[in-house]
């Protein structure tokens, strides 16, 4: 931790693992009793709650993530063993090398504009601070491994030392120019040795995040970020996803390249992804709402087409009329059962849809409409998509086909 006072260090760390065993406890023990020691495991924490608890490390957090973030994976680390170190003989717990503490922003003051901007809007202040982002997932790459961590010793005093490779000069690691051991006596060694089978490697993926474009004035173009997902992280999300991201956002230099200019994309290395498009999923109905609508149906027990034009006057109510459209778009939302027949040939049980109509009678009504009830959904126009129309490609990276890529 180049950028922290190095008595501030040990200070924080305790308050950190205080807080995580104070608050999450839970969560370390069920980690703990998880059977497999190699893989990688995140432990949630809101930072509404860590603001409240103690608001100078939240802020350190906010402030230096880069240094802060694997600050508290360590934090996490020794707050595990001590939980193992406190549990019963019959508990059969397993020491873990990986744990990630991922920082979920809702609900804190991080989801001011100033801290969460749409991409568009991203500029250089943003760089090097706890940056959240909303956006359509429109691209899914390849997971990959890369290296995360070296170890190396000073050959005149033995010291070791971690050297974590940066991201944003393709992965490459810059040695120090003297020993970093903190001593009274200054080593001031400038030969290293690489420690063999210290090595650490993490999953890797890389994705491409587009801002909303039902958020988007007419003519807008739909700006792109890179964003990259490690260890368990990685494969959470497929195109199509709505999600919220919670990251660091750096550059990446452009590959070197004769009599080309090299130039800085911005990316942002991923902490915590919320996926919003399974929110709907996850909502819980309530026992009286369900017994109303028991009670509904039992109401139209004899004249079910009533009871069924009763709901359809709920479906795009700014439209009067036109019930037989209404069913149409409610039966393509709800869609129906997958059918596989004996020889393994499986039927879609969703329909599609070809809404035909003069201008002015609410076909775009019912399409905003449908957007909004529906999990995973892209509405576009003739002025918001290319002269081809909406398309889908795949695209091919490394060798390897990829998620397919939606282009407007």
């Amino acid at each position: 931790m180049n950028s922290c006072n190095e008595e501030e260090v040990p200070m924080r760390l305790h308050s950190a693992v205080e807080y995580l065993l104070h608050s999450h406890s839970d969560q370390l023990r069920s980690i703990i009793l998880s059977p497999d020691p190699k893989l990688h495991y995140p432990l949630f924490v809101d930072y509404a709650e860590l603001m409240d608890a103690d608001p100078p490390l939240a802020r350190l957090v906010f402030a230096n993530p880069t240094d802060y973030l694997r600050f508290f994976d360590q934090a996490a680390i020794l707050a595990h063993k001590r939980v193992l170190k406190d549990m019963v003989s019959h508990e059969k717990g397993v020491e873990k090398k990986f744990i990630h503490v991922r920082f979920n922003v809702c609900g804190s003051p991080l989801e001011f504009p100033e801290t969460f901007p749409t991409i568009g809007r991203v500029r250089v202040k943003h760089r090097g601070i706890l940056l959240t982002l909303k956006g359509t997932v429109i691209r899914s790459g390849a997971v990959k491994m890369y290296e995360g961590q070296r170890t190396y010793q000073c050959k005149k005093c033995k010291h070791m030392f971690p050297l974590y490779p940066e991201l944003e000069t393709r992965n490459s690691i810059t040695l120090p120019s003297i020993c970093p051991s903190q001593r009274s006596n200054p080593c001031e060694g400038t030969k290293f040795l690489c420690i063999e089978n210290t090595t650490v490697c993490h999953d890797y993926q890389e994705i491409k995040l587009q801002e909303s474009t039902q958020v988007l004035g007419v003519g807008v173009i739909p700006r792109l970020i890179l964003v990259i997902l490690q260890d368990d992280l990685v494969d959470i999300v497929k195109a199509g996803d709505d999600v919220i991201i919670t990251g660091i956002l750096t550059a990446k230099w452009s590959p070197d390249l004769k009599d080309v200019r090299c130039d800085l994309d911005p990316i942002l290395i991923a902490n915590h992804v919320r996926k919003t498009n399974e929110m709907k999923l996850e909502i819980d109905i309530p026992d009286d709402v369900a017994m109303k609508f028991k009670q509904f149906w039992l109401d139209f027990r004899d004249t079910p087409l009533k009871g069924r034009n009763t709901i359809l006057q709920g479906i795009c109510p700014q439209v009067f009329g036109l019930f037989t459209v209404k069913l149409a778009v409610a039966l393509t939302l709800i869609g129906g059962v997958q059918h596989v027949d004996a020889s393994g040939t499986k039927i879609r049980g969703e329909s599609h849809l070809l809404l035909v109509g003069d201008p002015g009678t609410g076909k775009s009504q019912f399409l905003k409409f449908a957007a909004k009830l529906s999990n995973r959904s892209v509405i576009t126009t003739g002025l918001g998509s290319t002269s081809a129309g909406l398309t889908v490609t795949a695209v091919k990276d490394g060798g390897n086909f990829i998620s397919p890529l939606l282009e407007f």
